[in-house]
Formats: C-alpha cells, structure tokens, sequence
C-alpha cells in the first residue's frame, strides 16, 4: 500500500524530522513513539506507534514531491495491512 497522508511533525535544525501525528482516511492518530528510522531510496521512513500500540510506517520524501508523506503499512488486520 502506499497512500498519501497529512503528518504534524517537528523538524529540527540538525535535520532531525520527529512524526507527531497522522491523518489517514479521516482519523486522526497520534504518535506515541517513533522506532526505527532509516533512509530509503530518496524516502525517509519511520515505525511509529501510536497509544493503542498499533504500528505504522511512514515515509517521508522531501525532493522531489516537495514534502510528501506517505503511509506505507498499517497494523496486521486493518484493511488486510500487515508489518513485517
């Protein structure tokens, strides 16, 4: 899956990008923590976890979609999504 959504997040002066909140599909989720970042391709991603422990990957593409985020896998169950 990939869908386009809308992400609060903080960006810090080092570079540092830290996802606080998601908007997919009309429902809003709030990150509770971030684990694992790394960069892909042109793409940073992240695993985030939101207060139900429900884990989402996100990705983010700074060049060249002018700051596109993206949701890439929801939790194992939720609309047929799994993580691996």
């Amino acid at each position: 899956m990939k869908e386009r959504i809308t992400v609060e997040a903080r960006f810090e002066a080092e570079g540092r990008v830290q996802p606080l909140a998601f908007e997919w599909r009309g429902l809003r989720f709030r990150v509770a923590s971030v684990g694992r970042a790394w960069q892909e391709a042109s793409e940073r991603r992240f695993l985030v976890m939101t207060p139900e422990e429900q884990v989402y990957e996100l990705a983010y593409a700074p060049e060249p979609a002018a700051g596109q985020w993206w949701l890439l896998r929801v939790p194992k169950g939720l609309l047929g999504g799994t993580l691996a």
